[in-house]
């Protein structure tokens, strides 16, 4: 979008799916971009593409050479998860009573704020969590984490939130038409999500 656009100077705030949508509803953010749901009735939610999560952990963990895994086994190894009102933790609690596993069940060792901390305690060998393919490319090409698929697999969309407001600048719009495009062409990770 810059390439495109040179004059614009996005502001960029990272948090988790909550902050994010209180941000953008109270219109210090233009837009926003959640996992999951939102459960904020005043915002326009597009789902732009879709998101593979999987299991995550050091190549040394007991999990790491099997080639899938069900949820049931997961509460038999330390976890280390997102934090309450992270997108990401709320799909796998959801993911986790849809397969008959109580999401309090788990080893729970650690709660972490962001990805960047969760892949950083993870390849560690402290634990295993669940976290986005998108998230961890780097990491598995360096050697440093392993993914493994859970079964049955687990997938969530990423949408784009702003206000429901009829007017909106044409710089926003044109934002979240790119975002749509970008995120919706399957360049990577992330896949086109389904209609």
């Amino acid at each position: 979008f810059k390439a495109r656009f040179p004059a614009v100077v996005p502001r960029l705030f990272v948090a988790n799916s909550e902050a994010v949508q209180s941000r953008v509803l109270e219109r210090t953010l233009d837009l926003g971009f959640i996992e999951g749901d939102s459960h904020m009735p005043t915002l326009v939610t597009d789902i732009c593409c879709e998101d593979e999560l999987q299991l995550t952990c050091a190549p040394s963990h007991p999990l790491a050479s099997r080639k899938t895994v069900e949820a049931a086994a997961l509460t038999q190894y330390a976890n280390i998860s997102r934090e309450p009102g992270s997108g990401t933790r709320e799909v796998v609690d959801r993911y986790l009573q849809s397969a008959g596993v109580a999401p309090e069940s788990l080893q729970r060792v650690m709660e972490l704020g962001s990805p960047e901390a969760l892949k950083g305690v993870v390849a560690t060998g402290l634990g295993f969590s669940i976290m986005s393919c998108a998230t961890v490319v780097n990491e598995i090409r360096l050697g440093q984490l392993v993914q493994i698929p859970l079964e049955p697999r687990l997938t969530r969309s990423m949408s784009v939130v702003y206000p429901k407001e009829r007017i909106h600048s044409q710089l926003v719009r044109g934002f979240i038409a790119f975002t749509k495009e970008t995120l919706g062409a399957g360049g990577g990770p992330l896949q086109p999500a389904k209609r």
